[in-house]
């Protein structure tokens, strides 16, 4: 693909988060039921090492780290985001809320152990390559009473579903991991954990090109696999009085090493 081509892809991307984040309660359902995990430690006074593990574009930690008020001397971030327009968009959108400079790698290094008291992973882990693999090494950069939080959707996710039945139209499984595969993993590695269910909602004009922006947001790269019809018909069983209105459920997974 030529850098034409890419930033295109970008923008085109970019343009349809936008357009969720703009339409959607989840981020604010998300930072509400983080915040009682970040406060305490803002107010401790110690220095708190915080690695944001697929922090996009920043903007959602930057509402987050907003809210819970951290000392800017007494607070490091690592960045991690395989993105690197994204990754340049965070670095520059979350400096501010550090005094050190921040860093910001495209993967997790390894020799980082023990290095980061709150970790955390709002709606990426989805995408890695192999989940248990990607918690091993996370939980390994954790420090010892640490806490690592966790957004994911799961099989009751709507949006998930969705996902689904696109993959299915062209004979595909969803190539993606849900809040189930992530259960079995904590499970599988004998890790205690709470969760709890975070509901929100998805609201637009049922007009033919907001119900093309969601399904780019959802299937990112894979749209283009989709034929026109196909993509309209997804939004189907949700359209209400000139609306898309779709009210949904996530959960969130808070791991204290």
């Amino acid at each position: 693909m030529d850098h034409m081509s890419s930033s295109k892809n970008f923008d085109s991307i970019h343009d349809a988060y936008s357009f969720f984040m703009e339409h959607s309660t989840e981020a604010e359902q998300d930072l509400k039921s983080h915040l009682p995990y970040l406060s305490p430690l803002a107010q401790s006074g110690k220095t708190i090492r915080l690695l944001d593990f697929g922090c996009g574009d920043g903007l959602f930690s930057s509402r987050l780290l907003s809210r819970a008020g951290f000392d800017p001397h007494r607070l490091t971030l690592s960045l991690v985001e395989p993105d690197l327009g994204y990754l340049r968009q965070a670095e520059s959108r979350l400096q501010t809320f550090s005094s050190t400079p921040v860093s910001a790698w495209t993967s997790l290094p390894s020799e980082y152990p023990n290095s980061f008291d709150l970790i955390v992973a709002n709606h990426v882990l989805y995408y890695v390559g192999d989940l248990d693999q990607t918690l091993g090494q996370i939980l390994k950069a954790l420090t010892v009473g640490g806490l690592f939080l966790i957004s994911m959707g799961g099989s009751r996710n709507v949006l998930c579903h969705l996902i689904n039945l696109a993959f299915a139209s062209f004979d595909q499984p969803m190539p993606y991991y849900l809040a189930e595969d992530l259960e079995i993993a904590l499970a599988g590695r004998g890790l205690q954990f709470q969760r709890h269910e975070v509901n929100f909602e998805l609201i637009f004009p049922d007009l033919e090109e907001n119900r093309h922006k969601m399904c780019r947001f959802l299937l990112g790269e894979h749209f283009f696999r989709m034929n026109r019809e196909e993509v309209l018909k997804l939004f189907d069983p949700y359209a209400l009085a000139g609306r898309i209105v779709i009210r949904t459920c996530d959960y969130h997974f808070i791991i204290q090493k």
